[in-house]
């Protein structure tokens, strides 16, 4: 008995906030499908949209298109386009109106086609010159069921189209190199040997907002933590080696492209604020001991940088950001009490991948 309440309370709730025919809603498209029949716009159950609505949608030159719900969740709905009249407004992000209209019977004879209500005063009231495309198998909307409705639209599914939904996402990077030197001397038949490497490895978080209506939702926020060891050898033997960790937290906006995008190439800019340590040790070629260094420094770094996105419908992405890197280095006193204060700055190329969940 309490679960038929709980249906009944459900039932009666989604009645409720239910739009009746005649009323408005702003919306803004989120993505359409290639042949501009179906459309994701961000607006769903808790509008008060329902699977089934019908809707014309307008701008102020007029009604572009006229469509069904096929789809509805609390803040997306997919709809399928029946009457196409402007295909120009059916794009990526587009700010459109949608009005409740009462279903409307289809029929593919040009005579009996019910235009006039959805003419703008700005455009052609004949149908031919308009030249409607209907949805294959269009019929009569109203005696569709909705196993037929799927079967004759160019089906989108929100999770494939959009990554609104998976709002956070981890990601690896990586940089590596690595080789064995050798340096022979022509009069001391000297002869040493390195293993030179240059490795950076990164793993982080991201996360973004999972609504795009305000204009702050163009910014993601991330942390990460970064390993870093690179090596190098001069001609006598003599080597530095380095490792380095740190921790950073930043932002990204995205200017161009929304985030949520799918097989799109996304641009993006960043900052990182980092900071860390690292140990640099000097080792003599000779083997010498006594002439072996090693010191510890804390890391300041500043990291500005440009990248690319690429994400798939099932939420791997692909990335490569080039960072330009204000660094700073401070180090303990060495032997001699001096202490030292080493500067980095310059660019450098990252490849990685993630995953949105």
């Amino acid at each position: 008995m309490l679960n038929v309440f709980i249906v009944l309370s459900l039932l009666f709730s989604a009645s409720t906030f239910a739009l009746e025919i005649d009323e408005k809603l702003t919306l803004r498209i989120v993505n359409t499908s290639a042949s501009k029949k179906t459309i994701l716009i961000n607006r769903g159950l808790e509008d008060g949209l329902a699977k089934g609505d019908h809707a014309k949608f307008f701008v102020s030159v007029g009604v572009v298109a006229r469509g069904v719900a096929i789809k509805v969740s609390p803040t997306r709905s997919v709809w399928s386009v029946y009457r196409l009249v402007n295909k120009e407004y059916l794009r990526d992000e587009q700010v459109l109106k949608l009005k409740i209209t009462p279903a409307v019977k289809i029929t593919k004879d040009e005579s009996q086609m019910l235009v006039r209500d959805d003419m703008g005063s700005s455009l052609s009231k004949d149908p031919r010159d308009i030249g409607i495309p209907l949805a294959e198998g269009a019929d009569d909307l109203n005696a569709l069921n909705d196993n037929k409705v799927e079967a004759n639209t160019e089906w989108v599914n929100e999770e494939n189209i959009s990554m609104i939904n998976r709002n956070k996402e981890l990601f690896g990077m990586i940089h590596y190199s690595s080789m064995t030197e050798e340096s022979t001397g022509s009069s001391n038949n000297a002869s040493y040997a390195q293993e030179i490497n240059d490795m950076m490895f990164r793993i982080g978080g991201e996360w973004y907002f999972d609504t795009e209506e305000k204009w702050y939702t163009r910014f993601s926020f991330l942390v990460h933590f970064a390993l870093e060891k690179k090596s190098i050898m001069s001609y006598d033997g003599n080597t530095i080696i380095e490792d380095a960790s740190e921790f950073g937290f930043g932002s990204s906006v995205y200017l161009f492209s929304r985030p949520s995008k799918i097989h799109t190439l996304i641009p993006y800019l960043n900052y990182t604020l980092s900071l860390g340590s690292t140990n640099s040790r000097y080792i003599s070629g000779d083997g010498i001991t006594e002439t072996d260094k090693a010191l510890d420094a804390s890391i300041l770094a500043n990291t500005f940088a440009f990248g690319l996105k690429y994400y798939t419908t099932q939420g791997l992405g692909f990335r490569i950001q080039m960072d330009y890197k204000f660094k700073g280095e401070t180090y303990a006193a060495d032997a001699d009490t001096v202490s030292w204060t080493r500067t980095s700055i310059g660019p450098k190329v990252n490849f990685g991948i993630s995953y949105r969940f």
